[in-house]
């Protein structure tokens, strides 16, 4: 009897790191795919610049705008490094 005490004591502990696990791929997923659509947005954003004729005030705010972009990718970057590290 002690054997299948123990067992099912295993397949409880197993049970409740599943939980957290597939939370944690959550959210690495739903970081990664918000990084990536920073980026793209970026990359959009970057070919306007190069191959049109804004205008001052229109490069202005475009550059305001890249910045944000910018540091948002590098703390969505950031936060993938960490949650990655916590995984392992």
């Amino acid at each position: 009897m002690e054997i299948s005490k123990k067992s099912k004591k295993s397949k409880n502990a197993k049970k409740s790191k599943e939980p957290k696990d597939s939370t944690l791929t959550l959210k690495l997923t739903a970081l990664n795919r918000k990084r990536k659509e920073v980026i793209r947005v970026l990359a959009l954003k970057h070919e306007i610049l190069l191959k049109s004729g804004v205008s001052y005030l229109e490069y202005l705010e475009l550059r305001a705008e890249m910045e944000r972009l910018n540091g948002l990718k590098d703390n969505f970057t950031r936060r993938v490094d960490k949650l990655k590290q916590q995984a392992k």
